[in-house]
């Protein structure tokens, strides 16, 4: 994947916790599940035996990590 920012390769990846991960609107941080955020884009649900992972692009060039949501292969979770 050519970085949208600077026109770099990217590199497939993956960003990984053992929590859930999630995008949630402001810069609050708190401990509740994204369920519970209004707003909130769960991006890989949590799995206690493996955490959460979610597929990944990272630009070395400009340092920008993109991860497409939309596509259903970034919950690898799901894909498990």
């Amino acid at each position: 994947m050519k970085c949208p920012y600077c026109n770099n390769e990217m590199e497939i990846g993956m960003i990984q916790s053992a929590m859930e991960l999630a995008w949630k609107k402001g810069l609050e941080r708190n401990v509740k599940r994204a369920a519970a955020s209004e707003g909130a884009v769960v991006l890989s649900g949590l799995s206690f035996s493996r955490g959460s992972a979610v597929m990944a692009f990272h630009c070395r060039g400009c340092q920008k990590v993109i991860i497409d949501y939309k596509s259903p292969q970034c919950d690898l979770n799901r894909m498990q």
